[in-house]
């Protein structure tokens, strides 16, 4: 069953919510150098390297976020598609997030 608001797939707005939310942070590390709002601002500045783990990081962000427009794009043709889109695509973030955390990461 494919439930649509306002004629608009649900995977829609889930789609361009994650979209703003993975772009921002990314952003936001990319540019300050900083990977406090991923870590949180009081996390330990232990890092074996903080400023490639920022910028890595940011940059990992901001392709799930690609991929979560690839997944929007999906949902408008088919909704399994998107959401097995949407699964692969965060396997493969997880992935090499956990390669870039190791590392980069706090000792």
């Amino acid at each position: 069953m494919d439930v649509n608001i306002m004629g608009f797939s649900d995977l829609f707005w889930i789609g361009m919510v994650a979209f703003a939310a993975c772009f921002g942070f990314g952003l936001y590390m990319v540019i300050t150098k900083k990977p406090g709002i991923v870590r949180g601002v009081k996390a330990s500045d232990d890092y074996k390297d903080k400023e490639k783990f920022a910028s890595k990081g940011g940059v990992l962000l901001m392709c799930l976020a690609g991929a979560c427009l690839a997944m929007v794009g999906l949902s408008f043709v088919n909704t399994l598609v998107s959401n097995i889109f949407g699964l692969a695509a965060f396997m493969v973030f997880a992935f090499f997030w956990k390669k870039m955390h190791d590392e980069y990461g706090p000792k």
